[in-house]
């Protein structure tokens, strides 16, 4: 393009009139398009702008660089529009070899950026995910870049086809925002609005307009109230997926409410809600929850940090029936105990078919009260993840062998820094599981807290076909990874040893001659040198494809040529992370080997 029609552009466009996008533009001399520098002067009126759009068109048409049309692009939200009504084939024939994207990403994004990211684009008809997060800066503060509701139509009016809207921390979006969107998606499945100043008249015209929405984030949002649950109730009828975080107004009548009239809800996801108390007449609505209750299709319940959450709300839950409940978190809800957690899962006549369940911060105020929660859904359970979970109560200390119903199902257990109530949970475990294929042990007990602990890991290993093993802790020694070894029989595929300072590396003779089907080995952190690797390797790994040693001090350059003239056929991926003694030039010599992470 000849420089002097790109200085015409520049000089003809009043920012002052032409509702800029650009605040700084005002302010400073120098414009930057494309990777040149042309001194803007603000002619008294905005000549260019009073041309016809098809001959500001055929300016632009001369506009060859991709850069200088996104810098166009910036001035003004006519110039902006003008250039994405054009053809694809406008500056020319359209390449396959040019990359077309389903999702529109932007980080930190405002009106110029998405602007110049939409006009670069050639197949906008392609995209069906927008997704943009905005600087957290809290309040919106004049004359810093911003995303406006006008940048809202300017992408939805360009993307026609939008199925996913997800907006992070965009404050300065209004209501506008959401009834642009309503209107101009109609085959929108997915929103996430997370931080934003949306109310409830844009959420209705969202439910109103979107009858295909399924799946609803809605977190942060301070304006939304309980007319939005009602307007969800009344017309998003596909939606499958609902979750709701930091919105004090709405309270627990309003979550039960939309739960008892919303029977094809799959999923609901609660942060920091279930505020006061619940005032509904369960009584008066029996026979209403009697019909909907065979419909009722909620499969997964997320509780993460409901500080107004009690015993009696989960309570209320029950009362409504769930019965395809199948996951279940509850996540440092400090008001629950194991009372309302029974009332939820059904009593012994009635169990809840759960499949997955995970306590985050969890108080089991006795052993036995744990055990009985654990028998209500012994018979469907297939995983358990236990994370920071306590008893108030240590005693009993023992199990009667009745109390362990058997858990035909279970496959996983996790335990992240249980470590007072380790030992006795995993006696249960020990009595009552038989079809086990991963155990996860973060944060172990020390040897004086737990003098059967190694005695019942034993047992677990030896009595359970156990193919991956993840064993994090500073207590544990080489003498817990040679029980593992010993006990496993073979079975194991998966062994991960992570941050545990305390191993010396004393057990590779019993994992070399034990567990030679392992697939995936894992030792960070710890303290083995190449000579033991060596000791280990002696026979070979024939099944062996990914071996770690992150942060392992003792590794040197050397531990490639012993990896190198070791038996491991099937070796594909070596991490040597953060390994001070291991250089970037022993590397390089193997690197067209294996995959190498250094």
């Amino acid at each position: 393009m000849p420089p002097n029609l790109i200085e015409i552009v520049c000089m003809a466009g009043n920012m002052r009139q032409s509702s800029c996008l650009r605040t700084a533009y005002e302010s400073c001399n120098n414009v930057r398009l494309g990777y040149s520098n042309y001194q803007s002067r603000i002619l008294p009126q905005d000549l260019i702008n009073e041309l016809p759009e098809a001959c500001i068109a055929e300016i632009f048409r001369h506009v060859e660089n991709p850069e200088d049309r996104q810098s166009c692009a910036s001035v003004c939200w006519r110039w902006a529009n003008i250039l994405v009504s054009q053809r694809p084939n406008f500056w020319g024939p359209f390449s396959v070899h040019q990359a077309v994207h389903p999702c529109l990403h932007l980080s930190n994004a405002d009106d110029i950026k998405l602007a110049a990211a939409v006009v670069d684009m050639c197949a906008r008809d392609v995209v069906t995910d927008l997704d943009l997060h905005c600087a957290p800066c809290g309040a919106v503060v004049d004359g810093v870049p911003r995303l406006t509701d006008s940048a809202i139509r300017f992408v939805t009016s360009a993307c026609r086809n939008l199925k996913s809207v997800c907006l992070v921390d965009c404050v300065s979006l209004t209501d506008k925002a959401a009834r642009i969107i309503a209107s101009n998606c109609p085959a929108l499945e997915n929103l996430v609005m997370l931080q934003s100043s949306i109310s409830d008249d844009g959420l209705s015209q969202v439910a109103k307009q979107c009858r295909n929405l399924k799946f609803l984030h809605i977190e942060g949002c301070l304006s939304i109230t309980e007319a939005s649950l009602r307007a969800l109730v009344q017309y998003a009828k596909r939606l499958e997926s609902l979750t709701l975080g930091s919105c004090p107004q709405i309270g627990q009548d309003a979550i039960l409410s939309l739960l008892m009239n919303q029977p094809y809800l799959g999923k609901l996801e609660l942060k920091g809600m279930m505020t006061g108390e619940s005032h509904i007449n369960f009584a008066r609505q029996s026979s209403a929850l009697h019909q909907l209750c065979l419909f009722r299709q909620l499969s997964s319940l997320i509780l993460v940090k409901c500080p107004g959450l009690r015993n009696l709300g989960m309570l209320n839950f029950a009362r409504i029936h769930f019965r395809l409940l199948r996951h279940l978190v509850i996540d440092d809800c400090r008001g629950v105990t194991e009372l309302g957690l029974k009332w939820l899962l059904g009593n012994a006549m009635n169990p809840t078919k759960l499949k997955t369940i995970k306590l985050v911060r969890f108080l089991f105020f006795t052993y036995k009260a744990a055990i009985e929660v654990m028998s209500l859904i012994s018979s469907t359970i297939e995983s358990m993840i236990m994370d920071s979970c306590d008893f108030g109560m240590m005693m009993p200390h023992y199990l009667d062998e009745a109390v362990a119903c058997e858990c035909p199902k279970l496959k996983v257990i996790s335990m992240e820094h249980c470590e007072r109530t380790m030992e006795l949970f995993l006696l249960w475990v020990n009595m009552a599981c038989r079809g086990l294929k991963k155990l996860r042990l973060v944060g172990f007990p020390a040897r004086g807290q737990a003098s059967h602990m190694e005695h019942i890991l034993s047992g677990i290993l030896h009595s359970n076909g156990i193919t991956k093993v993840e064993l994090q802790s500073y207590h544990l020694t080489d003498r817990h990874v040679c029980i593992v070894a010993q006990s496993c029989q073979g079975a194991l595929q998966e062994l991960i040893l992570g941050e545990c300072p305390n191993i010396r590396g004393n057990f590779v003779v019993h994992l070399r001659e034990s567990c030679r089907n392992l697939i995936k080995l894992t030792l960070n952190h710890i303290q083995i040198s190449d000579v033991q690797i060596r000791i280990l390797m002696l026979v070979g790994f024939h099944q062996l494809e990914e071996f770690n040693l992150m942060e392992c001090p003792l590794i040197t350059d050397r531990i490639l040529a012993i990896l190198h003239a070791s038996t491991l056929p099937n070796l594909k991926r070596i991490n040597l992370s953060d390994c001070p003694n291991v250089t970037q030039e022993a590397v390089d010599i193997y690197q067209r080997r294996w995959e190498i992470e250094y």
